[in-house]
């Protein structure tokens, strides 16, 4: 039996706390600087809700969504698919359906668990070009209750964070950044190479995280960034103000 916490009936009760650690614009705005700064040509979205985010891709983009529960979403100058990613991926090949053409931005907010999120990241990675940004939502959990893998409260991360935890350990290729934005961080990502996600990373077997090892390490893995328009557009369009390069951190293997 799943145990509802009392915060569960008071979603505001977390989104106040979420307001409080993270002041100034929202992830929706610092989305809609990131489509400013890339003016990308492609976009994908996996987890597309109510629309939100969709709505802020420009007319001139082709803008794709991808959520099982997307019907009746009205509003959104893009295809929109009523399916899982892993459906899609499956059904589907990204590129034909983006005209040819590589993913120049996306966003991935689909289902809140790890293994699902490092997925879609693969799979994403498979079409990406040269300046392709890929964005990761929920990646700065507000605490243990709201981050744990079994959902006991509305206001929600999961354990997204682990994908951060494990690119950043695997991939020192990549580089990324972690927006502190309300209300559970973005982190950018981008350098990405689309031979990688094929030839290794299916293969990847992560080792198990908690959230003792995000207390302790967050701060090495995460990359922080200020919320602040001109570190992300600095960081999208490669230009002076950058983002640390990926370091190496200790990901305990399965025997400790």
């Amino acid at each position: 039996m799943v145990m509802i916490m009392a915060s569960f009936h008071d979603p505001a009760f977390h989104d106040r706390a979420a307001a409080r650690r993270f002041p100034g614009p929202d992830y929706l705005e610092v989305l809609d600087w990131i489509h400013q700064a890339l003016r990308p040509e492609t976009y994908v979205e996996i987890g597309v809700l109510a629309g939100g985010s969709l709505r802020i891709a420009r007319p001139s983009t082709v803008a794709v969504g991808i959520d099982p529960g997307t019907r009746g979403v009205t509003g959104v100058a893009a295809r929109v698919f009523s399916m899982t990613s892993d459906e899609f991926f499956a059904q589907y090949d990204l590129r034909q359906v983006l005209g040819g053409r590589p993913v120049d931005f996306a966003l991935i907010d689909g289902l809140h668990l790890f293994e699902q999120a490092f997925a879609d990241f693969l799979k994403l990675e498979r079409y990406a070009g040269p300046g392709t940004v890929i964005a990761l939502h929920d990646t700065i959990p507000l605490d243990q209750e709201t981050s744990a893998r079994e959902r006991t409260t509305e206001f929600y991360t999961g354990d997204v964070w682990k994908t951060v935890a494990y690119l950043r350990q695997n991939r020192p290729d990549l580089r990324m950044i972690t927006v502190r934005t309300a209300p559970t961080g973005l982190t950018l990502i981008r350098n990405l190479d689309p031979e990688w996600a094929q030839r290794e990373g299916a293969g990847r077997e992560p080792a198990p995280l908690d959230w003792d090892y995000y207390v302790r390490h967050h701060a090495e893995f995460l990359g922080l960034a200020p919320n602040d328009r001109e570190v992300v557009e600095s960081f999208c369009q490669k230009t002076a103000v950058q983002s640390t390069g990926s370091r190496g951190v200790e990901i305990p293997s399965r025997s400790r």
